[in-house]
């Protein structure tokens, strides 16, 4: 399912910059992520079959709720779901959802970061762990290059580029409709000041109301109507040659990307009716991911909000039933050990080829993988606190070779790490209520 890469050479910079992020955060890089992927075919293999190469293709929409501890890795799966997508030409937006620039109860702000964060296919042959633009602008570019070098030559090339534009049709938002139109042609002219004005209103910056008035483009881009500019984004998709859209949304922090509890209600409404328009045909081939590290945030409550969520999300994804709405990152088909045990194979084969350093890590990574499953309910996932763990431990390997590492140094890495980590915690719940 997977591409296989266990036997191609990872470049030294690579690895280390792999090595590096993994160490310093326990966050996933953006890149690199099948060289230690694991335990995720089963969820992986479905979404591709079912969805990407399934009911997408026929313009059918879907949503999943992925659940995961805060460190279980939900960003590395979502990782793993945008890699998968480009391959299938889906265009793909990784939302990082957050108290003070993404809440979930201001969907304008989404709508922004999901523009700022657009990423077409990468071209083939494209270096996978090369800088990729992002965004609108790059996106624009990228479109307006693909349409004129499609037709470089062509007689009469103006005027196909017109009948390209006039396909452009049946997008909900009229004025989204016309700024693309504007912002392509605007390029075709090599206006850049114009075309910047039609950019700022897209990406919801600016409306320069006069002076885009003229192109049909009438409405500004606010809380009311920032559900029918995600819409119109992700029809525009399709017109313009794409299989779909895939949207990540990634609810970071340990609670949602809200505190106060008319926000919170707001924020869950708006969940609420995006996967409600999954099941209508605005949205067409467009799959939403929307991972949080506790659905009781979601699923537990008395308002009426909270039972239209629970009836929506109650089935259980998984290859048996590919319909179910959640997928639970905890209920891997492997034992915790085993699971723990395989990752850390995989990184010190990265560590490796980082470092050139070889050692046997057998014993190493057990005693890594058995300490920080013993520390499962101390408020972090235990797989971020072995990752860090680990890699620490084969730093000081590396600096001293005869260093015994011993079962209690490690427990003793582990605890200075969910210190750490309640520290930062307690910070950021403070910083978001004062």
């Amino acid at each position: 399912m997977l591409e296989d890469i266990s036997q191609k050479p990872l470049d030294p910079l690579v690895a280390k910059g792999i090595i590096n992020i993994l160490g310093s955060t326990g966050t996933p890089p953006e890149h690199g992520i099948q060289y230690y992927t694991v335990g995720l075919d089963q969820y992986l293999k479905t979404l591709v079959e079912e969805y990407l190469r399934g009911i997408l293709r026929i313009d059918y929409s879907a949503f999943k709720l992925i659940v995961g501890s805060y460190g279980g890795g939900k960003t590395h799966f979502l990782y793993n779901v945008r890699d998968l997508a480009f391959k299938e030409n889906f265009v793909v937006s990784y939302v990082p959802l957050s108290p003070s620039e993404c809440p979930f109860d201001k969907l304008e702000l989404v709508y922004k970061a999901m523009v700022d964060n657009l990423l077409a296919p990468p071209s083939k042959g494209k270096d996978p762990f090369s800088w990729q633009a992002r965004g609108m602008e790059a996106f624009l570019r990228t479109w307006y290059g693909q349409v004129t070098l499609s037709l470089e030559g062509a007689e009469d090339r103006e005027s196909l580029i017109m009948e390209v534009l006039e396909t452009i049709t049946g997008i909900e938002s009229i004025s989204f409709r016309n700024a693309v139109r504007g912002a392509f042609k605007a390029l075709l002219k090599g206006d850049e000041e114009e075309f910047a004005r039609f950019l700022l209103w897209i990406k919801g910056e600016g409306f320069d109301r006069e002076s885009l008035r003229k192109y049909g483009v009438m409405e500004d881009i606010t809380r009311v109507s920032a559900f029918k500019m995600m819409r119109s984004l992700i029809q525009w998709m399709k017109l313009i040659g794409y299989s779909g859209m895939v949207l990540l949304f990634d609810e970071a922090e340990r609670g949602m990307s809200v505190i106060r509890a008319r926000e919170k209600k707001i924020a869950l409404d708006n969940l609420r009716q995006l996967v409600d328009e999954c099941g209508n045909g605005r949205l067409p081939s467009c799959m939403i991911l929307y991972a949080i590290p506790d659905e009781n945030q979601l699923l537990e409550g008395t308002l009426g909000v909270y039972e239209a969520l629970r009836q929506r999300l109650r089935g259980l994804f998984h290859r048996s039933n590919p319909s179910g709405a959640k997928i639970n990152l905890e209920d891997l088909d492997m034992d915790p050990m085993e699971f723990l045990t395989a990752l850390g194979e995989k990184l010190c084969q990265i560590y490796q080829a980082a470092y050139h350093f070889p050692f046997d890590t057998q014993e190493l990574v057990h005693n890594v993988a058995k300490a920080a499953y013993s520390f499962r309910f101390h408020g972090i996932g235990h797989r971020r606190l072995f990752v860090k763990a680990l890699i620490q431990c084969l730093h000081q390997l590396r600096d001293n070779p005869q260093k015994n590492i011993t079962y209690q140094g490690i427990e003793s890495i582990l605890k200075k790490e969910t210190t750490e980590a309640s520290e930062k915690e307690t910070k950021r719940s403070d910083e978001a209520e004062y």
